[in-house]
């Protein structure tokens, strides 16, 4: 809602000088004085835009979360056997638990 009002505040500024750039050569010299009006209207666009952008709210989102756990990856604590920390059981490569390597690796 605030930015709508700002654009209309913004067009309502801008409309009469659009006017008066389109007025009759006699009426300016060269083209300097609407030049010198567009160009302080588009120096207080700029300075409004800079303006806007210091206030705006930069503690909407918080702090980030803390790293999630991960647990360490498996590993093999002898041939043919596979351990895996984050179940605390080791397996054969044929996938049957072996409970003797979990004993061993984890302890009861």
């Amino acid at each position: 809602m605030n930015s709508t009002i700002r654009n209309l505040a913004a067009l309502a500024l801008l409309a009469p000088a659009l006017l008066l750039a389109q007025g009759a050569p006699s009426q300016a010299k060269d083209g300097r004085n609407s030049a010198a009006i567009l160009g302080g209207l588009a120096g207080l666009a700029v300075g409004a835009a800079i303006a806007d952008s210091a206030n705006r709210n930069r503690d909407i989102y918080g702090a980030p979360p803390p790293p999630a756990y991960r647990p360490p990856a498996p590993f093999s604590p002898a041939g043919g056997v596979i351990c895996y920390p984050e179940q605390r059981a080791c397996y054969n490569n044929g996938g049957a638990y072996n409970g003797n390597w979990t004993w061993r690796v984890y302890g009861r």
